[in-house]
């Protein structure tokens, strides 16, 4: 029997972001960028956002690496920016919706919309939660392994809290938000 290894390769990302307003095709500050590749853009405007507030993203696209097969391991990165700085040790969450239909307001759990919107439904004790990040006392925290999400249905949006103690960044000056779910693909390959 041959022996073989198992490595791990990324596929394509998923970039959470305000696409329609503030963010373009990365942040601002090129040391800020959690992007690897070139990302399936979701929309999703964190700006202004205020403490203890949650939003959510818009559904995502078909997951499906081929066919109607996905990867089930992926990791959540955030570049996160308040308008103030937040006291260390203060948090911001993240959790998911799963979904097996691609339509915005069809299967959802915990009563996400599916739409790039506040999230006010309280149901996040129906939701997968993916991590919690806790903040140092600087307006923007970057965490690159925030958690990961094992991804049960095809489609789903992001849901974010805010409990930071300040606001996010104001619309138009969202250019350094940013959350990414990167895809964690075994690839399994002859041992050298």
């Amino acid at each position: 029997m041959a022996t073989q290894k198992v490595l791990r390769k990324y596929g394509t990302q998923l970039l959470f972001a305000d696409h329609a307003t503030d963010f373009g095709a990365a942040p601002a500050t090129a040391a800020n960028s959690l992007i690897i590749g070139s990302p399936t853009d979701v929309q999703m405007n964190l700006s202004v956002v205020a403490d203890a507030a949650l939003w959510q993203s818009a559904k995502t696209a078909s997951l499906a690496d081929t066919g109607s097969s996905w990867p089930i391991g992926w990791r959540l990165g955030a570049c996160l920016e308040h308008t103030a700085t937040p006291a260390a040790g203060t948090t911001c969450s993240f959790w998911w919706n799963a979904s097996p239909s691609v339509t915005a307001g069809t299967g959802n759990s915990g009563g996400a919309s599916g739409a790039d919107a506040t999230y006010t439904a309280a149901g996040d004790t129906q939701l997968i939660l993916i991590g919690t990040m806790t903040l140092r006392n600087t307006v923007i925290n970057i965490d690159g392994n925030v958690g990961v999400l094992w991804l049960p249905d095809l489609y789903g949006s992001l849901v974010f809290r805010n409990d930071s103690g300040v606001a996010m960044v104001a619309d138009g000056d969202a250019d350094e938000i940013h959350i990414t779910l990167t895809p964690l693909i075994d690839d399994i390959q002859a041992a050298a």
